[in-house]
């Protein structure tokens, strides 16, 4: 359906603005009138905005959707209608997309359409999860309860993804930093080093050769290195897409010291939330575990979990499925056959949740006063490796003349 910007005056005489979707001008202009909105101009709106390598992007960030369902959900509570409510959101919106997204979201509802096939539209934008829950509450009559819900767990999510990006940028800002001073030594002062001690016709160190030698590689060659890096980066993301490479690069993932027991402590943090937050709503476990297979990111607990699904229809209990998979710890499993029992199987996925998100945040505050240290320590001996490779021959020199 054709998306529609457009300038135009209302009731009380002021000069508005917006987006809406509509099969053609006249049925766009026909709705707005209903609205006592009067058309000025209206001009068809471009395509789905696109990345920078070119694939879909949805171009709203997770705080600001935390944020509009956060509204919607006060919105809801307050007992204004639906459309009512999304008005106010799309009024209220900052983002162009995403007023552009709920404006359509609202022409879709006014037609008869429910809210979560409105939002099923825009899957770059609305997750299964999300519109799940929203088809859940709908059917409940709580969507206000679900949508408060969602937004807890989309600022929770937010929350330890800004954690986790804000521990990466200090030591992150110092690769770079270190990678471009030593790639300007090696490439511009190192040779004019060379050149002196080579005018002095004396014998050079080992130390002093091998770097000159690595020096002059790295000039010469910078360019293929850099065609080779490339290609070989190019290369890598082709076959980490193909199943076999997914899986593998999957299982290393895992296996790196301390970053591949923390990836598995947010894939479990990341479903248990999910899986609670889908029970809480009212939605069946086997849905709910369908659904949560979107956010592990990993195919090996993808697997597990898809495993653990078919199990579960057959009549299983979840907790022994979750341990008979071994990725679980065995806490994890524990945790949730003792809220089987007690039939608060949400409250214990919630717990777990909260658990190891505090051991994430652990994790994150040990690794990074680990990473500062460690990386300029290699810097130093990096940097003391040049200077003493330049300052040895010196030495060499001043006891000759000595």
């Amino acid at each position: 359906m054709p998306v529609y910007n457009y300038r135009a005056i209302n009731n009380k005489g002021e000069s508005v603005k917006g987006v809406i979707s509509a099969e053609s001008v006249k049925i766009a202009s026909d709705r707005l009138r209903k609205d006592g909105i009067y058309l000025s101009s209206i001009n068809e709106a471009t395509g789905t905005s696109r990345s920078l390598i070119g694939l879909p992007w949805s171009g709203v960030s997770n705080s600001e959707l935390a944020v509009t369902t956060r509204q919607f959900s006060t919105l809801i509570s307050s007992g204004l209608p639906l459309e009512t409510s999304l008005l106010a959101l799309y009024e209220q919106a900052g983002d162009q997309k995403l007023k552009e997204i709920l404006s359509q979201v609202r022409t879709r509802v006014s037609e008869g359409s429910s809210l979560h096939s409105a939002l099923a539209q825009h899957k770059n934008v609305f997750s299964d999860l999300y519109v799940s829950m929203v088809r859940a509450g709908e059917a409940s009559g709580t969507l206000d309860v679900v949508l408060d819900r969602l937004a807890d767990f989309l600022e929770k999510q937010q929350e330890l993804t800004s954690k986790i990006r804000g521990a990466m940028v200090y030591p992150a800002i110092m690769f770079v930093v270190g990678l471009g001073v030593l790639i300007f030594m090696m490439t511009f002062v190192i040779p004019k080093v060379a050149n002196i001690f080579e005018a002095s016709n004396k014998a050079l160190p080992l130390i002093t050769l091998i770097l000159i030698g690595a020096s002059d590689f790295l000039r010469e060659n910078f360019a293929l290195l850099l065609v080779f890096l490339a290609v070989l980066f190019f290369f890598a993301r082709r076959y980490i897409k193909t199943p076999s490479g997914k899986k593998n690069y999957d299982r290393f993932s895992l296996k790196i010291p301390v970053f591949g027991k923390m990836s598995s402590k947010v894939i479990i943090s990341r479903f248990t939330r999910t899986l609670a937050t889908l029970l809480s709503s009212g939605i069946p476990l086997l849905d709910s575990i369908g659904v949560s297979e979107s956010v592990l990111g990993n195919s090996l607990y993808i697997e597990s979990i898809k495993d653990v699904r078919v199990k579960v229809a057959e009549g299983a209990t979840f907790g022994g499925c979750l341990g008979q998979t071994g990725i679980f710890p065995p806490l994890v499993v524990r945790m949730v056959s003792v809220g089987e029992d007690a039939g608060k199987v949400e409250v214990m996925l919630s717990k777990v949740a909260d658990m190891y998100d505090t051991e994430v945040d652990g994790m994150l505050s040990t690794l990074t006063s680990l990473l500062e240290p460690l990386m300029i320590l290699i810097m130093g001996v990096v940097m003391g490796f040049i200077v003493f490779a330049v300052l040895l021959p010196v030495l060499n020199l001043t006891s000759v003349i000595g």
